[in-house]
């Protein structure tokens, strides 16, 4: 069984030559030529080293605000409690399963892990039921989900999960967070380059970039989920 993936991830126009240019401003790494994207000329910073910490970034960004989520759904068979994940899965948002007896309506899942399971109920490895929690915890194998208790019947499992970024290697490609949200990658990237030991270490602006970084979040998550009326006094 596989899962079929509803959607695709959509297209944006910030490239990763783009955020190299950026840096190499910011850093002082153009010297007294145009940034080209694709170099830093006092080699204070190594290009290879902001990208591998750019695909970080954007992976974390993926994970704390889910700007980009895909649908998808698996059939689940009777007395079958564990499923594979989709391959490019990092992070589940919501979980769903719904029995094929006809009329029968999905049901929301919740996030549990073993020793919930463990302590809470009691039987769920023993006997079948319709699921009502799932689990991905570091006691299962890789890319693998649990239900319990295991469905008494066939059904359908169905997500809405954050897929992984595509790699940044430098070759002009597009990241996978939308625009507005491309400050919070090249500022968290800098952040973690001058946190690092070295020559080019600055604490002081690397906080000032994770502060950067936690506003772009903190916006993204107001927009996806909606920002809180303020109070009214009186």
């Amino acid at each position: 069984m596989a899962w079929t993936i509803l959607d695709t991830k959509p297209t944006w126009n910030v490239t990763d030559q783009q955020l190299v240019a950026r840096a190499a401003y910011a850093l002082l790494e153009n010297g007294n030529f145009d940034a080209t994207g694709t170099t830093f000329v006092f080699g204070q910073f190594a290009v290879q080293e902001f990208l591998d910490n750019a695909n970080l970034i954007q992976e974390r960004l993926m994970k704390d605000c889910a700007p980009v989520v895909l649908r998808a759904t698996q059939a689940t068979t009777g007395g079958q409690a564990r499923y594979a994940l989709p391959q490019d899965w990092i992070h589940t948002r919501r979980m769903t399963w719904q029995a094929q007896t006809a009329g029968s309506k999905a049901k929301s899942l919740a996030s549990t892990d073993s020793y919930q399971l463990d302590h809470g109920l009691l039987d769920w490895e023993r006997n079948v039921a319709d699921p009502s929690v799932y689990n991905e915890g570091s006691d299962l194998p890789t890319l693998t989900v649990e239900i319990a208790k295991a469905p008494s019947q066939a059904g359908t499992l169905g997500m809405l999960y954050v897929p992984q970024p595509v790699t940044l290697d430098g070759t002009g490609v597009k990241l996978t967070v939308p625009d507005e949200l491309e400050s919070g990658v090249f500022y968290g990237t800098i952040g973690e380059l001058l946190s690092s030991e070295g020559e080019g270490y600055d604490d002081e602006r690397a906080e000032y970039c994770e502060q950067r970084y936690q506003l772009c979040a903190e916006m993204a998550n107001a927009l996806i989920m909606g920002a809180e009326a303020p109070q009214q006094n009186g």
